[in-house]
């Protein structure tokens, strides 16, 4: 039978005749073909392969109804919807986990067997009732083989396992989350080291697996970059026995950050023996967060047992050096005391003559002023005789000149006071009258 009779077999003959002959079906008679014809044609399920990009998990329900693609350079060839019912979707994600160690999530590529459905209500979808684990644990081998050749081809596979780790790591930045178990493991072990080191930790608290822990690790990783004269080594930090969710980090963008780092990043991310590239480009790797504080008080530990031993090497030198130093020091001292003495004794028979110059000296000055003191004592005994004498002799002269000027003044007051009288005699009325 051809596909069209078998199409005009599988319609309903219950189509309408419309206007000019036309056979006329309605949408349901359309979509009950196409559904009787996928239930004769694909009873059988298949298996497929493809790209599980949205999960589209319903917890109310605990249905799932995943987005299914097969990209091709980047771009979108095919895609369908799936449906995964609660019962089988349990069954698959604990499957899938058992063998992967991985979460059933998105963005992972899967082979499943599922049956081709059809129904006029939602249409084709792929109804999926298995899953192989095997080819996307197969998948994810490759991709991680992909990231690992994909550094070393760009040439940064061991740049961070190049950088140096101080001496003694003490300020570290920790990528974790405040709730892990590995952050508290290994804070207790770092806090109650039992020789008291101390250490300086920060938290920056990031998803460490799902969808999203590449992103948000990357993101503290930018965050620390910005900062990186604050610390000596940046810890991630990842623990508690689950190692379902590592494969976020064989990721290239979040490896290629941990090996471009430009501090020296120390792992602790599992008990996992597969270890990832994170791991691998890591400067230093330790399986758990215990391990790496019990590294981490190592160096501290180390570095202090280099300057117990450098002591105990040192110190017969050092009692060898003091010995003949002291000995040394005992004779230089002699020497410098009879150094010491004899210039004490040459300093003090200096001094005395010196003492005798000044005596000297002052004995001739002393006798030197006492001559000019008798000299001023002789003058000063003179001088006032002579000074009286000729103040005397002025006062006689003066004295005498008062004499002579005062008889002077006298007798010219006396004429003018005759010259008056006889201008008042004239004219008095009674002479006047004779």
């Amino acid at each position: 039978m051809s596909f069209f009779n078998r199409k005009q077999h599988l319609i309903s003959d219950s189509a309408s005749i419309g206007q000019e002959g036309k056979r006329v079906f309605s949408l349901s008679e359309i979509t009950a073909s196409i559904e009787r014809m996928f239930s004769k044609y694909y009873a059988s399920p298949y298996w497929i392969r493809a790209e599980l990009s949205k999960l589209n998990h319903y917890p109310q329900s605990g249905h799932c109804y995943p987005d299914l693609v097969e990209r091709q350079e980047g771009k979108i060839k095919a895609q369908l919807r799936g449906v995964i019912w609660r019962d089988e979707l349990f069954e698959i994600a604990r499957k899938f986990e058992e063998v992967t160690r991985e979460p059933f999530r998105e963005g992972i590529s899967i082979m499943f067997l599922a049956y081709v459905k059809f129904t006029s209500e939602y249409g084709l979808s792929l109804q999926i009732i298995d899953i192989e684990p095997l080819y996307t644990l197969g998948e994810l081998a490759r991709e991680k083989m992909e990231t690992i050749s994909r550094l070393k081809k760009e040439g940064i596979f061991n740049s961070n396992r190049l950088l140096e780790l101080p001496l003694l790591p003490k300020r570290l930045a920790v990528i974790s989350a405040q709730t892990s178990k590995g952050y508290s493991d290994l804070m207790i072990t770092l806090e109650n080291n039992p020789w008291g080191y101390r250490f300086n930790t920060r938290l920056f608290h990031a998803l460490l697996q799902g969808d999203g822990a590449v992103d948000s690790i990357r993101k503290q990783l930018g965050i620390i970059r910005d900062n990186q004269e604050q610390f000596d080594a940046v810890l991630i930090i990842r623990g508690g026995g689950d190692e379902i969710g590592m494969a976020c980090y064989d990721n290239y963008l979040l490896a290629r950050d941990v090996a471009c780092f430009p501090l020296p990043v120390i792992t602790g991310i599992g008990h996992s023996t597969n270890e990832t590239v994170v791991e691998m480009v890591a400067g230093i790797n330790k399986i758990t967060p215990t391990d790496v504080a019990h590294f981490l008080i190592g160096c501290f530990r180390s570095f202090s047992d280099r300057i117990k031993a450098a002591e105990q090497m040192l110190l017969p030198g050092v009692m060898v050096v003091l010995e003949t130093n002291a000995a040394r020091f005992n004779t230089l001292s002699g020497s410098l005391l009879n150094l010491v003495k004899n210039t004490l004794r040459e300093e003090s028979d200096l001094v005395e003559q010196q003492a005798l110059v000044v005596r000297e000296a002052t004995n001739v000055a002393v006798f030197n002023h006492r001559i000019a003191l008798s000299r001023y004592e002789s003058g000063l005994t003179m001088r006032p005789a002579q000074i009286l004498g000729s103040h005397r002799a002025t006062l006689l002269e003066q004295q005498k000149m008062l004499g002579l000027t005062t008889r002077y003044l006298v007798s010219n007051q006396l004429k003018e006071i005759g010259t008056v009288d006889s201008r008042v005699k004239l004219l008095d009325p009674v002479g006047v009258l004779k």
